[in-house]
């Protein structure tokens, strides 16, 4: 492990310190093996340690800001300027990449990050693969020559550091697949005790092989550059700010980058880590690192999973591999200047295609073709037109996505009437069958989610719907107790579904709407005087207006119950019916008074003649919920009589109501002299249980569907 990562110091460091910039490549790989024993030593010494697990640098920051490395490489300034105006380039990065990282951990932002979609996170991450492959090419050749081709012929050096780039890489690709443990390292050294025994061999010496391009330009012998305080004076601060769109977009590819990282070493170590404390600790060491001018760095999911497949157990794993990073630096200038650019671009090109291949071609199965091809659309951005503008265009494709992703959910959660759906008032026997005969007239649309323009439409489409096939219509209530927000643009939507109303003679109901909504629709000004739409405090007071206006179209005398008039309405036998009532004891009972008692066990049933009732029930903490309301014809208490329970609930008279009861201790005498009577009060009762049975079922079976 401390070789892998001793190789990929190597190669970033030759990667961005290459040309005028040489001199501070040794530099360069002392802070990136710093900032991977910093980062894996802190881990290390974490009292919550998951391991083994290693943080280094990342390929992906540097492959992002290359393009501003070439810029300021190619200004005209002392190479020293450029140099470290190179290293405050990737010290500002990590150190707005760690800012970046301890806000949303701070803020508890880090699940808006994992709502990005994979196709945008992946395409991103298979961007930074594909811009490795391309900057390890241009190491070895000039871009406009290798990439190109247009100003004249490759020259054979060139030709050949190309054919040994790719012949290398594909080295490294046999040598995992036959030796995945040891594979890459093996294949390292030996490529490279091969390149010197070649070079021996045709007797070509180190000086020559510097001038040819096969080692670097840098030599051993020389005083490396001289670091003193003044040189923060040299950093040309100007061409970091011309370079504010690529390190932005190599702080949020670097966020995704590490959140994803994270969400790995959990899976290939089966173990969860508290990914606000791993943000934290990877933020403080970008900036802590950051500014000493090394690059991003975060944990390794990679790494982890090359070291579990090693044997690797707990810390000792990660401290033999910090101590080998620790000997790199000591040796750090030698090991660059004896190690071929071929082989170093190889390495580049290796890690490029592998994660070139694991983001983009190896998820095809993962995504559909549309999300497939837009991952492939963002690498072709990053490549062509540069990385900002590939963020830009995975940002905006993130942003539609989810609107369409969104607008899919159904908003509408179900669509019924007053057949199925009603209030809580319990009414008598003439008004239900009214009601559910009638209860047609009435549509109950239940709503859900975050209504905006992409959702909103959906819900105006489906009441056209419900107005086209229910032509008697008169009401639509809309049910927004699930309803979050909505957005302005459901304001004009409003008033579009306000306008369809008027035309189809219908009054649209908007209830039990938050109160920040309310304020919203009320500001808004499409609830008015001459508006068909209106507001309501509760669903089921929308459904009892509703109830109310269309009992209102019955004849008085058709429309008035009582406890007579619901016995000969269950029984169909209106003698019967009669003799039941002489058997029942007339009430009084004034307002505020309980006439059940939760809990209680007893087995009178009450039907109520006048007045008005309450049904109630107590929580475990006191409280009081009223779930229904009786009128004049219920029945009450009849489920404990005849299931043989306590009482479920309190009912208590809402005003000075009338009430007939007939006593456990009567049912039973009437059982056993007039057992035909008794009978029918059976009936009767079967009856009012089987219709509310029946209620209850239409009100499941609607919610299921």
């Amino acid at each position: 492990m401390g070789f892998d990562n001793l190789g990929r110091c190597v190669a970033l460091a030759s990667l961005v310190f290459t040309g005028s910039l040489v001199a501070g490549a040794p530099l360069s790989i002392v802070l990136f093996l710093l900032s991977g024993i910093v980062g894996t030593g802190t881990l290390l010494l974490n009292r919550y340690f998951v391991g083994p697990a290693f943080s280094n640098v990342q390929n992906t920051t540097v492959a992002i800001l290359l393009p501003a490395v070439v810029m300021v490489g190619a200004f005209d300034m002392p190479d020293e300027a450029r140099i470290v105006t190179v290293f405050a380039l990737l010290g500002v990065t990590a150190v707005l990449a760690g800012i970046a990282m301890l806000v949303i951990a701070t803020m508890g932002w880090s699940r808006y990050v994992q709502l990005i979609p994979f196709p945008v996170s992946s395409g991103y991450l298979a961007a930074t693969g594909a811009l490795l492959i391309v900057s390890a090419l241009r190491m070895v050749c000039p871009p406009d020559l290798c990439m190109s081709g247009v100003t004249g012929p490759i020259s054979p050096a060139e030709a050949w550091l190309v054919a040994l780039t790719l012949v290398t890489a594909a080295i490294f690709f046999l040598a995992i697949r036959i030796w995945p443990n040891y594979g890459l390292v093996g294949a390292l050294f030996t490529v490279l005790a091969g390149f010197y025994i070649a070079l021996s061999v045709l007797g070509i010496g180190i000086g020559e092989a510097r001038g040819v391009g096969l080692l670097p330009a840098i030599d051993p012998s020389r005083v490396p550059l001289d670091l003193h305080a003044d040189m923060i004076r040299a950093v040309r601060f100007d061409l970091i700010l011309d370079a504010a769109p690529v390190i932005v977009a190599a702080v949020i590819v670097s966020l995704f980058s590490a959140m994803l990282n994270i969400t790995g070493v959990e899976l290939v170590l089966r173990r969860d880590m508290n990914t606000v404390r791993e943000l934290k600790r990877e933020g403080a060491i970008n900036i802590a690192t950051g500014l000493l001018g090394s690059t991003v760095n975060f944990l390794s999911s990679s790494n982890t999973t090359a070291a579990l497949l090693l044997g690797g157990q707990g810390r000792v794993t990660g401290a033999v591999t910090i101590a080998v990073l620790a000997l790199g630096m000591v040796f750090a200038r030698p090991i660059l200047a004896f190690v071929p650019p071929f082989l170093t671009a190889g390495l580049l090109v290796f890690f490029g295609v592998s994660i070139f291949n694991r983001w983009w071609l190896g998820t095809r199965a993962q995504h559909s073709l549309a999300e497939w091809l837009l991952a492939g659309a963002i690498v072709l951005a990053s490549v062509t037109i540069g990385m900002p503008a590939a963020v830009v265009l995975g940002l905006t494709a993130a942003s539609v996505i989810f609107v369409i992703s969104y607008a899919r959910l159904p908003v509408v959660r179900a669509v019924s009437d007053l057949t199925v759906t009603r209030s809580t008032v319990d009414r008598g026997r003439k008004q239900a069958k009214y009601l559910k005969k009638h209860g047609h007239a009435v549509g109950v649309v239940a709503l859900q989610g975050f209504l905006f323009f992409g959702s909103i439409e959906r819900l105006i489409s489906r009441v056209r719907d419900l107005l086209d096939s229910q032509g008697d219509l008169t009401t639509v209530i809309l049910d927004c107790s699930r309803v979050s927000r909505m957005d302005a643009s459901s304001m004009a939507a409003l008033e579009k579904l306000d306008i369809l109303a008027q035309s189809r003679g219908v009054k649209v109901v908007l209830a039990e709407l938050n109160a920040d909504t309310v304020r919203e629709v009320t500001r808004s000004g499409v609830i008015g005087p001459d508006s068909n739409l209106s507001f309501a405090k509760t669903t089921d007071m929308a459904l009892e207006a509703a109830e109310d206006a269309l009992i209102a179209r019955m004849k008085p005398a058709d429309a008035q119950d009582d406890a007579l008039s619901s016995l000969v309405s269950l029984l169909g036998d209106a003698g019967a019916a009669e003799r039941l009532f002489a058997q029942m004891e007339r009430e009084v009972v004034a307002a505020g008074t309980r006439i059940v008692t939760q809990g209680e066990t007893s087995g009178d049933v009450y039907l109520l003649e006048s007045g008005a009732l309450s049904v109630s029930i107590r929580t475990s903490d006191g409280h009081s919920i009223r779930v229904l309301k009786q009128r004049p014809g219920a029945i009450v208490g009849e489920i404990a009589a005849y299931a043989g329970i306590p009482r479920t609930a309190d009912v208590i008279a809402d005003a000075d109501s009338v009430v007939y009861r007939l006593s456990e201790k009567k049912v039973r005498e009437l059982q056993d002299t007039a057992p035909t009577l008794a009978a029918h009060w059976h009936k009767a009762m079967a009856a009012g249980l089987a219709e509310k049975l029946d209620r209850t079922n239409k009100i499941l079976g609607q919610r299921a569907s």
